[in-house]
């Protein structure tokens, strides 16, 4: 499983360093997100991102409250204005997400176990649809692919 120590010396000293900012794929994946949330939004009360990264996505959250759970420090120091950094969920938020969290080599199990305590509207998961570790989170009632990089990426939406 990747350290916290790992994922520091990831982040450290450069920014954004899955150049999301500057990759095609990466704006188009926002984007692609941000629709699909504004379609079952539009708007929520609490958001919650579970492995935050910088909060590239999290920071356009349509939610009047964003909270980020980031295991590095150094990434959740460049969180935007609008993103309060937590290190658990802080009671039920009815939009929770996770994007490329839910494999092997982070702590999947913890992050499902967020998921499920904190969740009372919508779950949104993201990924590469052959690295996500298969979870139950209700009903499913969304799922979409879409190319992403040199992989599958998906979204799929779960009410609890």
């Amino acid at each position: 499983m990747q350290s916290k120590r790992e994922l520091e010396e990831w982040y450290y000293p450069r920014p954004d360093p899955w150049d999301y900012k500057t990759t095609s794929d990466d704006i188009y994946r926002k984007r692609f997100y941000l629709t699909v949330l504004e379609n079952l939004g539009p708007d929520f009360d609490r958001a919650l991102d579970i492995g935050a990264g910088e909060g590239y996505i999290t920071t356009d959250l349509p939610a009047r409250e964003i909270h980020g759970i980031e295991l590095s420090d150094w990434a959740a120091g460049r969180f935007p204005e609008n993103v309060t950094r937590i290190n658990v969920p802080l009671g039920k938020y009815d939009l929770v997400m996770t994007t490329g969290t839910l494999y092997k080599q982070y702590d999947h199990a913890k992050i499902y176990e967020q998921i499920m305590r904190c969740a009372n509207g919508i779950i949104c998961i993201g990924g590469i649809e052959d690295w996500l570790l298969p979870y139950d989170f209700g009903e499913q009632i969304e799922s979409f692919s879409f190319p992403y990089r040199e992989y599958t990426g998906v979204l799929r939406v779960y009410k609890p």
